[in-house]
């Protein structure tokens, strides 16, 4: 495909860059379900970090939010990568235009307990990070 002229080849260059930086291909919309946020988190500036083992109850750690806070660092200050040897991620975020809730995920780095690069969102007031500890082969088999 031949481009006229160089106003389209920047116009293409910003609509890829703008779709990769968002993460959209990780983000879901789910409307005005009960999703676990919290407005008033939001509103004092702070952020939460809900830990939900296999069994017993979760907890929740709220910290502040500082402008260079990240998803690898809000779990390093939960101790949430300390207390779980595999987890699933999400971090859910209310948009203030729509009053819509989006679903993020994160994953860590295969082999270590670092958040995904191009998964490491800056976290903002109000978000909420939802780690859930995934069952390793052995608690599968205690279960059963």
């Amino acid at each position: 495909m031949k481009l006229p002229n160089i106003s389209s080849k920047i116009v293409c260059l910003l609509a890829a860059a703008v779709l990769f930086s968002s993460g959209c291909q990780s983000m879901t919309s789910f409307g005005n379900k009960s999703i676990p946020t919290e407005p008033l988190a939001k509103s004092a500036g702070q952020y939460q970090v809900v830990m939900m083992p296999t069994m017993g109850k979760p907890q929740t750690f709220t910290g502040n939010v500082t402008p260079s806070l990240t998803v690898q660092t809000a779990l390093e200050e939960s101790g949430a990568l300390k207390k779980f040897r595999s987890m699933k991620i999400d971090i859910y975020r209310l948009v203030d235009d729509s009053g819509k809730t989006l679903k993020m995920a994160c994953e860590l780095q295969p082999g270590k307990r670092i958040v995904k690069f191009e998964q490491d969102y800056q976290i903002l007031p109000g978000d909420r990070i939802v780690v859930t500890a995934e069952s390793s082969g052995i608690e599968s088999l205690l279960k059963r």
